[in-house]
């Protein structure tokens, strides 16, 4: 029974070891983090990169933050100023604009049937690809 116990306690261990986030060095980040990064945040430098087994992490000295799936798409934007708008499908980038236009986009997330759009007012807008808006709500 103990040897079964300790087996067990080292394959957990184990997978827990290869499923842990593992610091990146920024040129060891696949080609399409970086050309995106460099396309989107110019001048913006890479002060911490995280992969994960399915995922990476990256976080710019401008306190942007950036998540993306393994493949190098993004699958998440987290800005305080200046956000990318076109990295968005020119519908959705209006349809916010146009819902809040005192607003400005702070993140968005990209979500199995569309975009989650945080804005600066504190809202929280579901949006479609197409730009149609399927829901908002406060989000303090």
């Amino acid at each position: 029974m103990r040897k079964i116990l300790v087996l067990t306690f080292g394959f957990v261990m184990m997978a827990g070891m290869a499923f842990a986030d593992m610091m990146v060095a920024p040129n060891a980040l696949p080609p399409k983090i970086t050309q995106f990064i460099n396309a989107n945040f110019a001048g913006a430098q890479i002060m911490y990169a995280e992969q994960d087994f399915d995922s990476f992490e990256v976080k710019l000295n401008t306190g942007v933050e950036l998540d993306f799936y393994a493949n190098g798409d993004w699958k998440e934007v987290k800005t305080y100023q200046n956000f990318p708008t076109q990295i968005l499908p020119a519908a959705v980038a209006q349809a916010v604009k146009n819902a809040h236009p005192q607003a400005f986009i702070v993140k968005a997330e990209k979500t199995w049937n569309g975009y989650e759009i945080k804005t600066s007012n504190m809202m929280e807008i579901y949006v479609t690809p197409n730009g149609q808006i399927m829901g908002q709500k406060f989000d303090d």
